[in-house]
């Protein structure tokens, strides 16, 4: 595996849980999965969806633990398939958008949080896995607040 220059990387919805929502009549949530027409950023691409491409919007939770924390919301995915992200730094999608950035501790509680929108995205991010305290941050839509994709050090 390439080392980023950046420190981090940025992890799209895994493969494996994208290929099984879309094959799926409904999320694990009960709610009917239909491709549609919507603009949105795919979770496992991470890119926004281009005029004419069709997506699937479902209910999910990118958390494995229990407690208050654990959030649950909408997030699309091609419903034609596409590859996963595989760059190095911020997507180029959302580099210089306004995000929300929330750093969440060893137990998945929220150690610190930043909203991002002066294009400083990559130094924030640095700054929130700088601290120890923080075992991941989870990148999220400033206006809509949700989740996008996960960053872990390198």
């Amino acid at each position: 595996m390439q080392t980023s220059t950046t420190g981090y990387r940025c992890i799209p919805l895994p493969t494996d849980e994208i290929e099984r929502l879309r094959r799926a009549p409904r999320d694990d949530f009960g709610n009917g999965l239909e491709p549609l027409e919507a603009s949105g950023p795919c979770r496992h691409c991470l890119r926004y969806a281009l005029p004419g491409e069709r997506l699937v919007l479902a209910a999910y939770s990118p958390f494995d633990r229990s407690n208050a924390y654990r959030e649950t919301g909408p997030v699309f995915m091609h419903a034609d398939g596409c590859a996963p992200f595989a760059g190095e730094g911020l997507p180029p999608a959302f580099a210089e958008k306004p995000l929300a950035l929330r750093g969440y501790d060893a137990e998945q509680t929220i150690a610190r949080a930043e909203i991002v929108v002066d294009g400083t995205a990559h130094a924030r991010v640095a700054a929130l896995l700088a601290d120890p305290a923080i075992a991941f941050v989870h990148a999220r839509s400033f206006t809509h607040g949700c989740y996008l994709f996960r960053i872990e050090r390198e």
